[in-house]
């Protein structure tokens, strides 16, 4: 059934990790969601300008390609693999900060202007808002496109995303900083428009928030359970991925994928309930978890316990040669063993050997508590290797 409500999209702040809103304006797109208005915090208030101009292809391009340079000017050797303020980047940053009283973001200026179409922001008929913080007045600016001049919408974008470690953007002879100084996740300047039924694309940003204003809000929260990187994280598997997680997750919270770990469509995640309880289920889920499948796409009934099943049949030759070696070597080679069993996903097998040995044994309910999720598995992955075998 098709959602008919208009809504409103809220876009938190969180450097790369607004990768993942990508995704979700592309599943909302899909799901033709009508959404009425977008305001954003940081990297949502440029997300949210993106959007605007109606070209998915274009907000890919620019988050598979970005790079730490295109951001903001440093001097220091960086591993951009690594989030900007891991403990390989961190000296070098402070470092960068401290001689030149803040970091320059010119490069995210030159970077907004070449993708961002001002005329498309401005004859879109979806209302855009953005929030940005004064530090010398410890107020907020939270102000809609009606309100910003054309010729400032750039720095408005630079001033709202303006994060901590940057120099203050001016707008006129007024010095502004993040927006999520103030409020990360601007809903309220939303609800202060009139606008009832709020969609959140939450991506774990740092910085504060509100409480709403209203009570009487449809909410609808787009949240991952895996988790994005850092802040200012350029690996590019990793923001591939992320877009592809914001789409998944807004079908998931639409009702178009189901799924407790992984996804899969409506239809045939009701193909496995006709097959197994959603305890089982979830078992398979968290075998495929431990077994390292592939959580970045949408699968079907037969590829997901076919690929299952195939991952656990070769973990259970694995373990029998990891176990066999175990009493053949010596004390340390015992050791790295025994991790591999668990660090190799093999603790499936290894649950259900011990039990298959020994059923009754009061040892068994110590074990379980120590590898309950192991034997949740086990207990299904028994269940899928029946239905097989039928």
């Amino acid at each position: 059934m098709k959602d008919n409500r208009e809504y409103a999209l809220v876009l938190e702040g969180g450097g790369t990790r607004g990768a993942y809103q990508v995704g979700v304006w592309k599943a909302l797109k899909e799901l033709k969601i009508n959404v009425k208005a977008i305001a954003g915090a940081s990297i949502g208030s440029i997300n949210g300008a993106l959007m605007l101009q109606n070209d998915i292809n274009l907000m890919e391009k620019l988050y598979e390609n970005i790079e730490l340079k295109d951001i903001m000017e440093l001097n220091g050797n960086f591993d951009e693999n690594k989030d900007l303020f891991n403990i390989r980047n961190i000296r070098s940053l402070a470092i960068d900060f401290i001689e030149n009283k803040g970091i320059a973001n010119t490069p995210l200026k030159e970077t907004i202007n070449k993708y961002i179409d001002i005329d498309k922001i401005y004859n879109s008929n979806i209302d855009f808002g953005l929030i940005t913080y004064s530090p010398k007045n410890k107020e907020p600016m939270k102000i809609f496109k009606r309100d910003i001049p054309k010729e400032e919408m750039v720095n408005y974008l630079l001033a709202s995303s303006c994060f901590p470690i940057f120099k203050a953007q001016k707008i006129g002879d007024k010095e502004f900083m993040d927006g999520g100084l103030y409020d990360n996740i601007p809903i309220n300047m939303l609800l202060e428009e009139g606008y009832k039924n709020i969609i959140v694309a939450n991506i774990s940003g740092i910085g504060f928030g509100k409480k709403m204003v209203k009570k009487d809000v449809y909410l609808k929260v787009i949240s991952p359970k895996e988790d994005l990187g850092g802040i200012f994280e350029f690996n590019h598997e990793k923001i591939k991925n992320n877009i592809i997680l914001g789409y998944l997750d807004t079908l998931r919270v639409f009702n178009k994928a189901q799924g407790h770990i992984f996804y899969f469509s409506s239809e045939e995640f009701n193909k496995m309930l006709e097959v197994f309880n959603l305890q089982t289920i979830y078992g398979l889920e968290n075998s495929a978890r431990i077994y390292k499948m592939n959580k970045y796409k949408l699968y079907n009934f037969n590829e997901f316990i076919e690929e299952l099943y195939t991952k656990h049949e070769n973990a259970k030759k694995e373990y029998e040669t990891l176990k066999n070696a175990i009493h053949t070597k010596s004390i340390p080679s015992v050791k790295r063993n025994i991790l591999k069993i668990f660090d190799g996903g093999l603790g499936i097998c290894f649950a259900t050997d011990i039990y298959m040995n020994q059923p009754v044994s009061k040892k068994i309910s110590y074990l379980k508590k120590f590898l309950q999720e192991y034997f949740d598995s086990m207990d299904s992955l028994l269940e899928l290797e029946n239905y097989l075998l039928k």
